[in-house]
């Protein structure tokens, strides 16, 4: 049970998950894995369209943090004296299950979702923030997942990214189109990143092939490429190449290891936005420790 923003969210697993998990993952079929209360924190009533904002957040929210879609389905309202007066039957989009989370969160700790939800219920209450926050996220969610091909996840995570830029430098700074254009991709990322103490350089152990390409090309000034020029070159080269592909595809792994580093930025960056300081999987590695997680560079 988690309160927030004048909201009470009660979840709790099915007695017999255990079992029907296996079937889950084994067959691809969909079921209900969870249940889940919400209501006023005063015992108040509320409208369906203010519930429907907490699904919404709670849809893409948890979606994101678990790093594949789920999603909460058929729900019911009750007026006061117990009657039904109000339910919804609308299809929404959820994957198959999967045993491993790919997102931010290690679900076995519950305490940074509830952090995350505390910056993210209020933000979709918002309408001022919920529309570009969604759009944010979705890129997110499908920049994390593992599905489809790489090459799509990068451009995917790097259309976030752009979104994320003129939203931080154009929206938020004011910062006017001119301003905005004078400056390259990769110089616009770093400067959001650092805004933000997120760094720039390519950890050689996390994305060793990524980090070769950056050596073995230069940047304006002749220093070796940082993770945001590396990055905005693969995608460059992906979108409209102007040449031989030959030095993303010429080594093994370079465009993967620049969708790692898509996703990482991408996600450390919604997090921030949401004020979201803690704990959270580190998605610029392919694969961790169960319970491997870092702290947010900005706490």
């Amino acid at each position: 049970m988690h309160e927030v923003d004048g909201w009470r969210i009660t979840l709790d697993v099915r007695p017999d998950h255990k079992e029907i998990w296996p079937e889950l993952r084994r067959s691809r079929v969909y079921a209900m894995t969870h249940v889940m209360e919400i209501s006023r924190c005063d015992g108040g009533d509320f409208t369906s369209a203010s519930a429907r904002r907490v699904l919404t957040a709670l849809h893409t929210g948890l979606s994101f943090s678990l790093g594949r879609w789920v999603a909460p389905m058929l729900p019911v309202g009750f007026a006061a004296d117990g009657r039904v007066v109000w339910e919804e039957w609308r299809v929404m989009h959820c994957d198959p299950a999967r045993n491993s989370s790919g997102g931010w969160w290690e679900p076995l700790d519950p305490a940074p979702l509830a952090r995350f939800l505390d910056g993210l219920v209020p933000a979709y209450a918002d309408p001022a923030r919920s529309e570009a926050l969604r759009l944010q996220i979705n890129y997110a969610i499908t920049a994390i997942s593992g599905e489809g091909f790489v090459e799509q996840r990068v451009i995917i995570g790097a259309a976030g990214l752009e979104h994320m830029m003129w939203q931080r430098l154009h929206m938020e700074a004011g910062w006017n189109r001119k301003a905005y254009d004078s400056l390259h991709a990769h110089a616009r990322l770093r400067r959001i990143l650092q805004d933000v103490s997120v760094p720039t350089s390519i950890d050689s152990s996390q994305l060793p092939a990524l980090a070769q390409f950056a050596n073995e090309n230069q940047s304006s000034d002749g220093s070796s490429l940082d993770g945001p020029e590396a990055l905005t070159r693969v995608r460059n080269s992906l979108v409209h190449p102007k040449e031989s592909q030959k030095k993303i595809y010429g080594r093994e792994r370079v465009v993967v290891d620049a969708w790692l580093l898509a996703r990482h930025y991408l996600t450390l960056l919604i997090l921030e936005s949401l004020g979201y300081h803690g704990d959270h999987r580190n998605l610029a590695q392919m694969g961790s420790w169960q319970g491997e997680v870092s702290q947010t560079p900005w706490a």
